[in-house]
């Protein structure tokens, strides 16, 4: 059994780094004891793209929801701009695939100026799909995350998600493959024990790396942790991993995190020697964002009549569903590389005095160095 595990990426929009908290907060409760993955940024883009067609009370809701000031032409989600470049741009350092979509029923025409302003601000394909023909319409739908995400997600869609009364669906898919700055040793890697949540003991794969790299010990209100900087090649994107003390469940600090505490840990770590054992693992998730979204009071789009005029002009549309689907694989070259198959003793480490023991739960985040945005920020 893997150890509970779960990512995210959010994005910089509005107060990005507090929605990533608010939608982390929703879901937490339903994968305790699972693994589990979901994206704040790809449940961004589909707000941002719905509310351009979005008046009244859908449109107040999201532009709520993402704490949005201001005008309403799209400028708010010009800080995204940079992140969606990067979707399109494939490093020797790294690929990041985001896909939106938006699937409408056949027979609606949509607008020219909605068409404009998504891809203006994201990089969005909006289609049209007969949802009658339900198995030509997931194979349609999968095809096209296939393709979007290097083949890495696949089957994204189900005949049975789709039913007479569907009209317009939202899909996102996020792919990241990346490979460490300075990487783990695969001759290194043991079978060690891991703690979960509930106690109980497993045995995974345990990674282990000695390195000077961005380090911190933080303590609030008798709840004491660890914090650690693992950038990636290019330096473009760094994993933060935030460790408990071994006395610590990991739900007082999960109880700590605000947008705030986050940019604090930022700030706050500094270059140290560190001997890192982290686990090894690979997580792809399907999340029902619709059920998410309505529970942070994003209610309207999902209901019938509401306003989505600047769509299409039929008064017949409303979204049916909102499903998000992300991957991610994190081993001794990176976030996505060959599995190592030798299983030999650790090398022993006694050089540094600071240790990051990751053999219990612990969060982490994905960051954008050059925007110094959260990406992602979930529980392992």
């Amino acid at each position: 059994t893997d150890p509970v595990l779960s990512w995210s990426l959010a994005s910089c929009v509005g107060n990005g780094t507090q929605f990533a908290v608010d939608l982390y907060q929703v879901l937490q409760p339903s994968h305790k004891m699972e693994n589990s993955i979901h994206s704040p940024l790809g449940a961004v883009s589909v707000l941002g793209m719905v509310q351009f067609g979005a008046k009244g009370k859908a449109l107040n809701e999201i532009r709520q929801v993402l704490k949005l000031q201001g005008n309403q032409n799209g400028e708010e989600f010009s800080p995204l701009q940079p992140l969606f470049s990067v979707t399109s741009r494939e490093k020797k350092e790294f690929t990041f695939n985001l896909a939106n979509a938006l699937y409408l029923q056949e027979g609606f025409i949509v607008k020219e100026q909605y068409l404009h302003s998504n891809e203006k601000f994201f990089q969005i394909a909006v289609k049209l799909v007969n949802f009658q023909d339900t198995k030509a319409c997931a194979e349609a739908i999968s095809t096209w995350v296939e393709n979007k995400t290097d083949g890495k997600i696949n089957s994204f869609a189900s005949s049975e998600e789709f039913g007479p009364l569907t009209r317009l669906v939202l899909v996102n898919a996020i792919y990241f493959k990346g490979y460490w700055k300075q990487k783990f040793r695969p001759e290194a890697t043991h079978l060690s024990a891991f703690t979960k949540r509930d106690g109980s003991i497993t045995k995974i794969s345990m990674m282990h790396l000695q390195l000077r790299t961005k380090f911190g010990f933080f303590s609030d209100n008798d709840v004491s942790y660890q914090v650690l900087e693992l950038p990636y090649k290019g330096e473009e994107f760094s994993l933060v991993l935030i460790l408990p003390a071994e006395d610590v469940a990991i739900e007082k600090v999960e109880k700590l995190i605000t947008a705030q505490l986050i940019n604090t840990w930022f700030a706050a770590i500094q270059e140290e020697d560190v001997e890192v054992s982290l686990p090894r693992f690979k997580i792809e998730q399907k999340v029902d964002l619709k059920k998410a979204l309505r529970s942070l009071n994003v209610t309207e789009i999902f209901s019938s009549g509401c306003d989505l005029s600047g769509i299409t002009e039929s008064s017949d549309v409303h979204v049916s569903n909102a499903v998000q689907q992300v991957c991610i694989e994190v081993n001794e070259d990176g976030s996505e590389a060959a599995v190592s198959t030798g299983m030999q003793v650790a090398a022993i480490m006694s050089m540094s005095h600071n240790q990051f023991l990751a053999n219990r739960p612990f969060l982490f985040i994905l960051k954008h160095n050059p925007t110094g945005k959260v990406l992602k920020f979930d529980t392992f």
